[in-house]
């Protein structure tokens, strides 16, 4: 065991699919800073060869820590065994849980899913590859939406045709909490996660989440220029960390973007201690609009097609969609005083929610920070399943509106 540092940041890699060698050069960027004396950077990563390895980052090298056979990344277990033996091993004034992977939001696969589409067949060539949408986070469900594969979730562990859905990392990273004590940061290197209802899933568990609205670019992270800072400064509070992470992803694409393979890029952090009256005030305007919905759903739905969307059109950009929603209802004061009501929660100065936020590309220049899940036709039952729909109307007002 070591002595206690400033910050353990724990890398959850799951590769065993095509982004193995994306992976092997995210390590190389790491190692370009290493770990020190009061930063421990460690990684877990799975890949293709039937083989997961723990590393210790340092400075120019790999210190091997165990070698096991392939495992899991699907299995809750195993991403809990990890974080609990990280902490242990590595104990911290402050934790980073970075889950990396595919993304996409809070979808799961079908049933019948190819997961030996996500084959690399030269690994080597995955880093080359525009990461695939759609979901890391599965549930063992039994009633899943038959969309065909193309328009669903994609899974990570090809080897164990298994991923974790959104309630299953909650769960998982739950059971790894030190002392009921939440993590500072849960860092999504992955597409599509920074959405109102993940966050809401994880703020028992984190302070503060980072990801993105959009897809990423293969690329992913740029881990380099981010260690730096934190090895520069390691008592960074969360919150600068958080913001760094955010502000130095930008600056990357900013400069290093290929406008036609990568297209556009988000970064974001979530002071999930503030997400409370968010989504209440959310929830306050989901019940105005059920009550108005004969005499709004037109303006709703052309407030909805004229809102920032990303990879996934179903996934909206929530300041967007309020700006648009506020412009087509001046008539209706009840819907529109409870849009912004929610407009000015999300952009307060005070208890800020959004507390970082960049974006590179003409596709998403009016990316704010966090998106919602508004579909504009067949609604996914399995959407109730998570937390925020349990306890909040946005549910209600979907269903409502499709059949308005």
């Amino acid at each position: 065991m070591s002595l206690q540092s400033d910050w353990t940041w724990l890398i959850y890699m799951a590769g065993d699919n095509n982004l193995e060698g994306a992976g092997k050069e995210d390590l190389d960027e790491m190692k370009e800073v290493g770990s020190n004396d009061r930063l421990k950077i460690v990684v877990q990563f799975d890949t293709e060869q039937n083989k997961t390895t723990r590393y210790l980052i340092e400075k120019n090298g790999l210190k091997i820590l165990q070698e096991m056979p392939g495992v899991n990344t699907g299995d809750p277990k195993i991403l809990t065994d990890f974080i609990k033996w990280g902490i242990n091993e590595f104990p911290a004034q402050h934790y980073l849980i970075n889950i990396w992977n595919h993304g996409g939001g809070w979808e799961n696969l079908p049933t019948d899913y190819d997961y030996e589409s996500l084959r690399a067949s030269k690994p080597g060539l995955a880093s080359k590859l525009k990461r695939v949408r759609r979901s890391i986070f599965r549930n063992t469900i039994k009633k899943i939406d038959n969309r065909s594969p193309a328009d669903r979730a994609i899974a990570i562990d090809v080897g164990a045709a298994d991923y974790l859905d959104n309630m299953e990392l909650r769960t998982a990273i739950f059971n790894a909490l030190p002392d009921n004590k939440k993590f500072d940061i849960l860092g999504c290197d992955a597409c599509l996660m920074n959405m109102l209802e993940i966050a809401f899933e994880n703020k028992d568990v984190a302070n503060i989440m980072v990801g993105s609205e959009e897809t990423e670019p293969g690329t992913g992270w740029p881990y380099t220029s981010i260690l730096k800072k934190l090895s520069e400064i390691p008592n960074m509070s969360p919150s600068d960390l958080a913001k760094a992470i955010a502000q130095d992803y930008g600056e990357y694409y900013e400069n290093n973007g290929n406008a036609i393979q990568d297209q556009s890029a988000t970064q974001s952090a979530l002071d999930l201690t503030h997400i409370q009256p968010v989504a209440e005030s959310l929830n306050d305007l989901a019940n105005v609009m059920i009550k108005n919905i004969d005499d709004i759903a037109g303006q709703v739905l052309l407030a909805r097609q004229k809102a920032q969307k990303f990879d996934m059109p179903e996934y909206l950009d929530l300041i967007s969609f309020l700006d648009e929603l506020i412009k087509r209802l001046p008539q209706n004061k009840a819907v529109a005083d409870a849009a912004k009501k929610t407009l000015s929660i999300l952009k307060s100065e005070q208890d800020k929610f959004i507390i970082a936020n960049t974006k590179w590309g003409p596709r998403v220049e009016r990316a704010s920070g966090v998106s919602i899940y508004f579909p504009e036709h067949d609604y996914l039952e399995d959407y109730g399943d998570l937390a925020f729909s349990k306890q909040y109307q946005w549910k209600q007002f979907l269903k409502t509106m499709m059949n308005a």
